[in-house]
């Protein structure tokens, strides 16, 4: 890593002041320096240019006239809170809540001068109003609901399921017609019932998060094309259009090829999403000639209600599929002709005139996706699930779709989210996904980020936050150089914690943040604080056998690895120098859902039997301190401590993963929800997702074994699943 001394021309104070950390220290608390090349990488990409001299004073010119001057177009702060506003600010002032209260009051200066005013004490976007400016008031609740809250249960002991919508199956033979290949909201929605009858408060789903339809073999949902919009392969059209309309789509496919598609363990994404798009289209074709009128009104008022964004992402898809070269490669946008890189360009408004049917096929898929995600939801919550479903939102999207493409003001233009070098990766980490830009966060009163939560809480009951420590600061590499090379961004967490509150309070749900990695002190009491679960994930609940870090030291949960979504290196690793324990369940934190696994980390099966070890061996993926031998040889060491954890006998482990007893531990936490993945209640040995591979290992593409009825009739299942309740709803 560059450990050059920042230039004496003012471009550390002017990194300083937009929140990039010049100094920081890596994994071994050695002390380390960003480049001046990264700096100056990461101003521009806020629009904060720092090649000269005068760029650098022009830039901290504007900062300070932001900071100091201007009232934002939000400001963001909580009920009953005293909220300082810009210096400039004076006067009397109005608030206008969205119940249609007036609140009338004057501004009154602080203790340092600074002009106050008492938020009033309902939550909501309000409008305040200044002799001489206005802005939206976002008064959030001092917690997003809780549990209790939300179930009504004050000690809530809440469990439920977390499922790959990709991976379930139906039956061969199911009343509703469907196309084969993988699971999809059809298959979502009778496992959310399924789910409801077995005593499951919650269903956690895997991202759905839109894709490309052009590209279906880009199947990883942490790496989405746009997290405003759904992965339209998910959806179910006969549920919206009718059994009648959905037979006459599939009389063009062989019922042979569905079958042979259905019977793959591993998903043929190319093959079977070329099926779905072929019906999705005959259905799109016999809408626009005979649609029903309801069902034409419903589509017409969702196309108004997503409005531009969603023109934007139909008009990108349309484009995107239309840039296929000869070999059949798709550029990213960024190489498309310059006049197609503007999503407000002439050329691409005269695109979407010449093919109306095509941007139009996109806006009614996502429609079809939008309705079915809505009718899982609804059926689970009917069906007596307290909570419904958990979406999944992920860290980022990829530079190169639709939401990159549309939004280009509100990123890190040229910037990767990533991981600096640490213990298990000495190269640093580059994810190739995007990141809001805090400065545009501001300017823009926070848009992009409401538009997003709005969007993934829409039809679900709560949100499950992928990576929440980059809410804080996020590591960000600049394209084309080394991961080792990028620097830490402060983001305005107290103001994003706020909105999250506000949103979930907003839509009756609850939020979760993925907390695993190395955590700043005092951040989870920060989640608490705001009424954010964490995650206790069961191979990294070990009791820490050295001394406490002193005060100001992040505490390293768990080692993070974001590949494509990739959360963690391997449960060996959390500390390879001086194996511990593992905590007893009564001592795990209290503000988190317990959960077994991940879906980047091995299945319970798989973890008793090292499968994730033999696949880093075949796949040459050990650390340059690991070696097979000292692998494996630390596996048994922790098995004998999780049997000693589970009183069993520890001088024998089982051959055969005791899944049983290791659910009801779990099971036995004081978490107020527990999240159980179908893998485990299947007794599946392969992990979703092995970080650090693409194509190598079957990433994405692993189906359940049997369909949703067969497993919850299987009696292995059952046990599993009675030992997953059995520490739930005692009362």
């Amino acid at each position: 890593m560059k450990r050059a001394k920042a230039e004496p021309d003012g471009l550390s104070a002017l990194a300083h002041d937009a929140g990039i950390a010049e100094h920081w220290s890596d994994a071994r608390q050695r002390p380390q320096q960003v480049s001046p090349d990264t700096l100056r990488a990461l101003l521009a990409a806020m629009d904060l240019p720092a090649a000269t001299a005068r760029d650098i004073e022009d830039s901290r010119r504007r900062l300070a006239e932001q900071a100091a001057d201007a009232l934002p177009p939000m400001v963001v702060t909580r009920c009953n809170a005293r909220t300082a506003l810009p210096k400039t600010a004076r006067g009397p002032y109005r608030i206008l809540c969205e119940s249609g209260r007036i609140l009338d009051g004057h501004l009154q200066a602080g203790a340092d001068g600074v002009p106050c005013l008492v938020a009033p004490d309902e939550p909501g976007y309000h409008r305040l109003l200044l002799t001489s400016a206005e802005a939206t008031l976002a008064v959030a609740p001092q917690k997003a609901p809780s549990l209790a809250d939300l179930t009504g249960a004050a000690s809530p002991r809440c469990w439920g399921l977390a499922a790959q919508v990709y991976s379930l199956r139906q039956d061969a033979h199911a009343a509703v017609p469907r196309t084969h290949g993988f699971g999809d909201f059809g298959a979502l929605r009778e496992l959310a019932v399924a789910a409801a009858e077995q005593g499951a408060d919650m269903l956690a789903i895997s991202p759905v998060h839109a894709m490309y339809t052009a590209q279906p073999e880009r199947s990883s949902p942490y790496s989405p094309s746009n997290r405003l919009f759904l992965n339209v392969l998910y959806a179910a059209p006969a549920s919206v259009l009718g059994q009648d309309a959905m037979m006459r789509a599939l009389s063009g496919v062989e019922p042979a090829e569905l079958t042979a598609l259905d019977g793959l363990d591993l998903i043929d994404w190319p093959a079977a999403a070329a099926i779905r798009l072929r019906v999705l289209r005959a259905l799109h074709a016999e809408f626009g000639r005979s649609g029903a009128v309801s069902q034409r009104a419903r589509y017409a008022q969702f196309c108004e209600d997503r409005g531009q964004a969603l023109r934007d992402h139909a008009t990108f898809e349309a484009l995107h599929a239309a840039q296929r070269a000869p070999d059949g490669t798709i550029p990213p946008w960024q190489k498309w002709p310059a006049a197609l890189r503007d999503p407000a360009s002439s050329q691409v408004r005269r695109f979407a005139q010449d093919h109306p049917l095509e941007v139009d096929f996109h806006q009614f898929a996502q429609w079809l996706a939008a309705e079915n995600l809505a009718a899982a939801h609804a059926a689970g919550r009917e069906a007596g699930m307290r909570l419904g479903l958990l979406a999944d939102l992920a860290v980022g999207a990829s530079p190169d779709g639709s939401h990159a493409w549309s939004r280009q003001a509100d990123l890190m233009r040229g910037m990767s989210v990533g991981a600096p070098p640490d213990i298990y990766n000495p190269l640093g980490q580059g994810w190739g996904l995007t990141a809001f830009s805090p400065r545009a966060l501001h300017a823009n009163g926070y848009a992009a980020f409401i538009e997003m939560l709005r969007a993934v809480l829409a039809h679900t009951g709560g949100v499950r936050i992928d990576h929440i420590l980059g809410m804080a600061r996020l590591w960000l590499v600049p394209e084309g150089a080394s991961p080792a090379d990028g620097a830490y961004l402060r983001y305005p967490l107290d103001e994003i914690l706020a909105l999250i509150a506000l949103e979930a309070w907003r839509h009756r749900a609850c939020a979760i943040g993925e907390n695993l990695g190395t955590v700043p002190e005092g951040f989870d009491d920060r989640l608490k604080d705001n009424g954010v679960l964490g995650m206790n994930v069961l191979w990294f609940m070990r009791q820490a056998p050295q001394a406490q870090p002193e005060a100001g030291a992040e505490v390293a949960k768990a080692p993070r690895s974001h590949a494509a979504g990739a959360e963690d290196v391997g449960p060996d690793e959390v500390d390879a120098e001086s194996p511990a324990g593992f905590t007893p369940p009564a001592e795990w934190p209290e503000n988190a859902a317990a959960m077994t696994t991940t879906h980047d980390l091995p299945t319970l099966l798989g973890w008793w039997e090292a499968r994730d070890i033999d696949w880093r061996v075949k796949l040459d993926l050990l650390g340059a301190d690991n070696d097979e031998a000292s692998l494996r040889a630390a596996r048994a060491q922790d098995r004998e401590m999780l049997c000693r954890a589970l009183d069993l006998d520890v001088e024998a482990p089982p051959d055969e993963a005791p899944v049983p007893e290791l659910l009801r531990f779990v099971s036995s936490s004081p978490c107020p929800l527990l999240l159980v993945p179908m893998e485990d209640i299947a007794g599946v040995l392969d992990q979703p997702n092995l970080p650090g591979t693409i194509d190598t290992h079957p990433n994405w593409r692993q189906r359940l074994p049997l369909s949703i009825r067969a497993t919850f009739a299987d009696p292995a299942a059952q046990t599993r699943l009675d030992a997953a309740r059995a520490g739930r709803r005692q009362s």
